[in-house]
């Protein structure tokens, strides 16, 4: 494939590392002891320290990288709330006052985030940009109009479906049959967002160890030991805020989390003509298929930002960055002969019943599995709610589900997804999905 897709300079980095450049703490020693001991950086991690911090409680975060330097810096930066699962899914198999109940916890850890980044004031373009949702077969969009309806019946949510011929004030391409407008989703830049909250905790007072991998755990009398690369200390309480990059240290939770990868490009910058000729409504969007594929324009209008190929596994990121470009151009003919500034990959996670889960084991608090496009409400409102549970605050939540299943075959290497993908694949051939 042609090396004329790439941009001079061309970075193999997440593009919002360019205003948000991941950084290591200044290297001191490890305490001997501390009240709270949390496993990673990322949203889920910073959150829950931010609530115990300034309840006055020692914590102490270690983080085997840079601070942030997993999916809370790397993923799309759109704020919405779903499940893998459709409402009207929870409804048929749960029953209408169930799925209602699971389904709050979206709307629940959507208002929380919002609301976080306005009470504390951390600028990173949040944005009232809303959403498009593009039908790829007729069968989709009916589809689609019926989940949408069923949320606003039960939750007032607001939406607007959009016809093929009204579609070009909203995504101009011929691939999709139309969609639907949610308005009330929202955009943020996600290494600013993470850069603000890391900020507010070190404020707190709560100390970040960057660069500090822990390599085992055990239960210590009523507490913990940590072992890492830079030495031990005991914890009263232990956090594993670690999704996508779950380990070794922490086989139970392994065994039950899947690692997913996600890949982004980011084109060089455009004139505002030639973005607008994309997505003029400047809303994310994304489509209904099964192996699917996204899109917005950046949080400065510079440039787009295109992914796909989700849950696939690739080392070589410049061969990962000309697929990408081939399917954007497949989708947007009209940007010609774009080129890329940046690629870059993150993991985020799943469970094996698809819902995220907040629980204990053995006293290890954790919250987890927030993939399928809302990591960032449920990771930041989650962590918080490990905090008040440890405060001992009413912090109950419906994803507190008493068991996250596991699979005796699983041990913490994904060797499943290429079929799994193989599958995904299919039922969109089988739905009539062009690619």
């Amino acid at each position: 494939m042609s090396e004329a897709v790439f941009a001079p300079g061309f970075k193999t980095d997440p593009y919002w590392w360019d205003a948000a450049p991941r950084r290591h703490e200044p290297q001191r020693a490890l305490p001997a002891d501390t009240e709270v001991a949390v496993i990673g950086s990322g949203y889920t991690g910073l959150s829950a320290a931010l609530t115990l911090a300034r309840r006055g409680r020692d914590v102490t975060i270690l983080e085997q990288g840079s601070v942030g330097f997993g999916a809370s810096s790397r993923n799309f930066g759109m704020l919405g709330r779903q499940y893998k699962y459709d409402l009207t899914t929870l409804i048929a198999r749960f029953g209408v006052e169930r799925a209602k109940e699971l389904y709050e916890g979206c709307n629940r850890a959507f208002a929380f985030v919002n609301e976080l980044i306005s009470r504390e004031k951390i600028d990173c373009f949040h944005a009232p940009s809303g959403r498009y949702v593009a039908a790829n077969t007729p069968a989709h969009l009916r589809a689609l109009e019926t989940e949408l309806a069923a949320r606003a019946e039960h939750f007032g949510h607001q939406y607007r479906m959009v016809s093929r011929p009204e579609q070009a004030g909203e995504l101009v391409t011929q691939r999709f049959v139309g969609g639907a407008v949610i308005p009330e989703h929202k955009t943020v830049h996600p290494g600013l967002f993470h850069d603000g909250l890391a900020e507010r905790v070190r404020e707190a007072g709560a100390a970040i160890h960057s660069g500090t991998a822990v390599t085992s755990i055990a239960r210590d009398g009523a507490g913990w030991r940590l072992v890492t690369n830079r030495g031990e200390l005991r914890a009263n309480q232990l956090i594993a805020a670690t999704n996508g990059y779950t380990g070794k240290a922490t086989p139970w939770l392994r065994r039950r989390i899947v690692p997913i990868r996600a890949y982004m490009i980011a084109t060089e910058p455009l004139d505002a003509a030639a973005l607008a000729g994309v997505l003029p409504s400047r809303r994310g969007f994304h489509d209904c298929a099964h192996e699917m594929q996204y899109a917005r324009i950046s949080p400065d209008g510079s440039r787009l930002i295109y992914g796909a190929m989700t849950g696939e596994a690739h080392d070589d990121l410049r061969s990962v960055a000309q697929a990408l470009h081939a399917r954007m151009r497949a989708l947007f003919p009209q940007l010609g002969k774009v080129r890329l500034s940046h690629v870059w990959t993150g993991q985020c996670a799943g469970t094996f019943d698809y819902f995220p889960h907040r629980g204990s084991h053995d006293g290890m608090h954790f919250a987890m599995g927030y993939c399928f496009g809302a990591g960032m409400p449920f990771g930041t409102w989650l962590g918080d709610a490990i905090a008040r549970g440890i405060l001992g605050e009413e912090a109950q939540t419906p994803l507190d589900r008493p068991e996250m299943p596991a699979n005796p075959l699983y041990w913490g290497r994904p060797w499943f997804l290429p079929l799994y993908l193989r599958y995904q694949g299919w039922l969109d051939w089988k739905d009539g999905v062009r690619t």
